[in-house]
């Protein structure tokens, strides 16, 4: 998760100070922002929007009181959880991603394999025609020989 995603989280739209408007020593309007450290997780502080930049190294902590040590372990360990689950969503939505295109492909690759099993069914049953007419053919002519009617010519043998 952002750092911008848990600042809003932890916003309470009915705190006064969430309002305030602070300046830095240059006069610029500074963010009010929540850091995600180890030594102050969930702490608000104001900071100026040159502070990213390295020209301006103000900023002004919201409250002036240290959070206990369990809260700290704690809001750590959350943040850190909600990273965790995150990334985990990212991976099972890539291989989601994934599994769709799998899927495409092997509905294409069903269709393939259908069209391919109704050539060789055609082609089964072309043989089998073809085999049956061969059949009669030699029945025919075996009838043909046995009757006499048969106008070949006899091989002589030397």
């Amino acid at each position: 998760m952002s750092n911008a995603s848990l600042n809003r989280i932890c916003n309470d739209e009915n705190d006064p100070i969430l309002h305030l408007t602070m300046r830095c020593k240059h006069g610029d309007l500074m963010q009010l922002q929540t850091s995600w450290s180890e030594d102050n997780p969930a702490r608000r502080f104001w900071s100026c929007p040159r502070f990213r930049e390295n020209s301006c190294k103000y900023f002004r902590w919201r409250d002036l009181e240290e959070i206990d040590m369990r809260s700290k372990c704690v809001i750590t360990r959350l943040a850190n959880r909600i990273k965790e689950l995150e990334e985990a969503l990212q991976f099972y939505k890539t291989k989601e991603k994934k599994m769709k295109l799998l899927e495409k492909k092997g509905e294409v690759c069903h269709d393939k394999l259908i069209k391919k099993k109704m050539k060789c069914s055609i082609l089964n049953w072309k043989l089998i025609i073809v085999f049956v007419a061969v059949f009669f053919f030699i029945v025919g002519i075996n009838k043909n020989v046995n009757a006499g009617k048969c106008s070949c010519m006899p091989l002589e043998l030397p």
